[in-house]
């Protein structure tokens, strides 16, 4: 699906949901496409994906009164469990002619049980739990997409952060090169946007956790020192325009 094709689903999706509009924040590969074509002057084309994650809060601060999973059935969202667990990993998905679309839920680990899954009851949904989320929830920014509908994205700086924090421990390799594919793409391609990203990283560095911080270098530099030739071939087929290499990667984590 190409990028335009993503947009239009963005903004389909931005209406369908626009009752919890200040209660979830778009973030995941599809944020990339948005940096691209809305905050960046000149798109140059970067790698999208069918699957939305929306990131919402244990306990929305402004419940809408119809719960999103209805919102999405009524339009023809099917519900699926991607596991056995109780509660289950749910996502809601439609095809769209050729492609499958997929809407998942993402929720913070800001509490004494560390749950995997957690079951939002305002919105209707399960949503999994993943560390860092809170600091995207509490960075999010607001947009207005070309049908004017507005929606809260992951700001391009805590995106970045979020990503170099976690994706070591990602459970399929392949999501890896695309995080790393993510964090090159913000941080260089985006003009203007990637020299405020820079510094916006930094500020947002000062504003958590210095741990975080030493974790957020030390990741980048011991993939980058320890990447083996098949390594660097994965990340840079991640780019369409093939302009991602080694030494410009390596000139980008030695610079942060």
């Amino acid at each position: 699906m190409n990028n335009d094709h993503l947009l239009k689903h963005i903004e389909e999706l931005a209406k369908i949901l626009k009752p919890w509009r200040s209660s979830i924040v778009l973030g995941g590969g599809l944020a990339l496409v948005l940096y691209d074509n809305l905050l960046s002057k000149s798109p140059v084309g970067v790698v999208g994906t069918t699957d939305v994650d929306f990131l919402i809060k244990r306990k929305p601060i402004s419940p809408a009164e119809e719960k999103i999973s209805r919102l999405l059935m009524d339009q023809g969202y099917e519900l699926r469990h991607k596991s056995n667990g109780v509660p289950s990993i749910q996502s809601f998905v439609r095809q769209n002619g050729d492609y499958e679309l997929e809407v998942e839920f993402l929720t913070d680990q800001k509490s004494r049980k560390k749950d995997n899954v957690v079951e939002i009851k305002a919105a209707g949904l399960n949503a999994q739990s993943l560390s860092y989320i809170e600091m995207s929830l509490e960075e999010a920014i607001s947009i207005t997409l070309s049908n004017q509908e507005s929606i809260l994205i992951v700001p391009p700086e805590a995106w970045v952060f979020h990503k170099g924090l976690t994706f070591p421990i990602r459970a399929q390799s392949a999501k890896k090169y695309k995080d790393l594919y993510g964090i090159w793409f913000v941080l260089t391609q985006l003009g203007d946007i990637s020299l405020i990203t820079r510094e916006k990283l930094r500020e947002l560095m000062k504003r958590n956790s210095a741990s975080w911080s030493r974790d957020f270098y030390s990741h980048l530099r011991d993939w980058s020192q320890s990447a083996t030739p098949g390594d660097w071939r994965r990340l840079m087929d991640q780019d369409p325009n093939g302009v991602l290499n080694q030494r410009g990667f390596e000139n980008l984590v030695q610079g942060l």
